[in-house]
């Protein structure tokens, strides 16, 4: 923070910065109704993770764990949350993408620091966006035949081309409406599978855990994989990665909450805005930081109630049927899951799981255009000039190309998805945790940051992604036994 030079005017009464805070979030406590009003870029996040992370993922974890692995739910979806949630809180209070402060906070070479993370969370594209198309073209494949391939391949180009043509509000409205949908049908299919309560209870309560008996038997594909690996692929996918992350922070643009709605805080600002300790900003600090807090709550606790649906579904339906997610039935089996509430629900499956991952297609290219312009504009201002939509041009033909590669190798959905969900959905979310520590302390006025417990949540949940993603990447790579 910039102090006066002038030791009276440090004494004077410093007006605030931020813009005055909306009535509804100067209440003390957040309520659902201000929640929703200003929920939005998390809405477009969650839409991204329900396609793989809490359907195929989630389903699949059920059936081949049982109910031992709920509790991994809960860890992932509050150490994400808590990282994000400084992340989102630091660009609406100072106008400033966090990797750009990141660029200035960690010593070291200017940069070094967003440009590991951004490195690593766009080195994860194409593996998301083929895994996502390789899913959804293996079941059409087996829904109305043709080559799986060929029906990747297509909808990976013609859903970048819809975004390409697309807007923001669109795409906005468009998400709200494929999340409400989702975890509304797959709470019905909870209570319709009528799943031992007690044993659900228990699930939620840290324990070991290893595949069912039939795994081993059935497949031993599976069972050759690491528990660790699968566990981990899982959680990485869970509520995203940093492929995500630094685009959902930039999103929060166009909400234009606390200091990105003042003049001149655009996407060329690389300075964040100098906030006083006075009674009058801390005030509107802890107004405005509810705005990014309840849109991660919603958004978080959306996808979590959405994976914990599908590990119950997953147990008590494809896991009794010895139906695991996998290969070419990576969606197929999951049918079973809305079967249960009535038979005519497998047919609205088709539309409904086309219309999931159509969707979680068509937002990749939004968000991960703001990922990496994020990245690159924090240590090159030539980027940063020449703006978002420069940007734009090169990663639609990098995550086209890079994509397309990938899917012509006919690897399956979980086999494309986990290099991406263990190093961008876990090693870098722990990675960037950490810097964002470092960076409020530098940036912020003691008073300003956030609450010690807040930072020690922060601070625990780095650690424990970056280990789990690290232990894992070693498993996967045959490093480490």
């Amino acid at each position: 923070m910039v102090r006066p030079e002038n030791p009276e005017a440090e004494m004077s009464p410093q007006p605030p910065l931020l813009p005055e805070v909306p009535p509804e979030l100067a209440r003390k406590r957040l309520s659902l109704k201000t929640i929703l009003l200003f929920f939005g870029p998390g809405a477009i996040i969650a839409s991204l993770t329900v396609g793989s992370g809490e359907t195929v993922l989630a389903s699949r974890l059920g059936a081949v764990f049982g109910y031992a692995i709920l509790w991994l739910v809960v860890v992932g979806a509050v150490t994400k949350a808590a990282i994000i949630y400084v992340s989102n809180r630091y660009i609406v209070l100072t106008g400033e993408h966090p990797m750009s402060g990141l660029a200035r906070a960690i010593p070291g070479p200017r940069g070094w620091f967003p440009a590991l993370v951004g490195a690593l969370a766009v080195l994860s594209f194409p593996f998301v966006a083929s895994a996502l198309a390789t899913g959804i073209g293996s079941y059409l494949n087996v829904v109305f035949g043709g080559p799986a391939v060929a029906w990747g391949l297509v909808l990976l180009v013609l859903a970048a081309a819809l975004a390409w043509f697309g807007w923001y509000a669109l795409l906005e409205r468009a998400q709200v409406a494929i999340v409400s949908l989702k975890v509304a049908l797959v709470v019905v299919a909870v209570f319709a599978a009528q799943p031992r309560w007690l044993d659900v209870l228990a699930g939620f309560v840290p324990q070991g855990f290893g595949y069912e008996p039939f795994v081993f038997t059935d497949y031993p594909e599976i069972a050759d994989r690491a528990v660790w690996v699968e566990a981990v692929v899982f959680m990485g996918g869970l509520g995203g990665g940093m492929y995500d992350y630094i685009g959902y922070a930039g999103l929060m643009r166009e909400k234009r909450w606390g200091a990105l709605g003042l003049p001149g805080r655009d996407r060329s600002v690389d300075a964040p805005l100098a906030l006083a300790d006075t009674p009058q900003e801390r005030t509107r600090v802890r107004g405005w930081s509810r705005a990014p807090l309840g849109d991660v709550v919603l958004s978080f606790t959306a996808m979590a109630l959405t994976a914990v649906a599908f590990v119950i579904t997953g147990k008590e339906i494809l896991g009794a049927a010895r139906n695991v997610p996998t290969g070419q039935n990576v969606l197929t089996y999951q049918g079973d899951v809305l079967g249960v509430i009535h038979p005519v629900f497998r047919y609205f499956y088709v539309v409904a799981i086309i219309m999931v991952f159509f969707g979680t297609m068509y937002a990749i290219w939004e968000v991960y255009s703001r990922t990496t312009y994020e990245s690159l504009s924090a240590v090159s201002a030539k980027v940063r000039t020449r703006g978002l939509g420069a940007t734009r041009k090169v990663v639609y033909v990098y995550v086209l190309l890079g994509a397309t590669a990938l899917i012509l190798t006919g690897a399956d959905l979980v086999a494309l998805i986990t290099p991406a969900n263990i190093v961008g959905g876990t090693v870098a979310c722990g990675i960037y945790g950490l810097g964002l520590l470092v960076l409020e302390r530098r940036v912020f006025p003691a008073g300003l940051r956030t609450r010690p417990a807040a930072r020690a949540l922060v601070a625990v949940s780095s650690v424990v992604l970056l280990v789990s993603g690290l232990v894992a990447l070693g498993q996967y790579l045959g490093v480490l036994s």
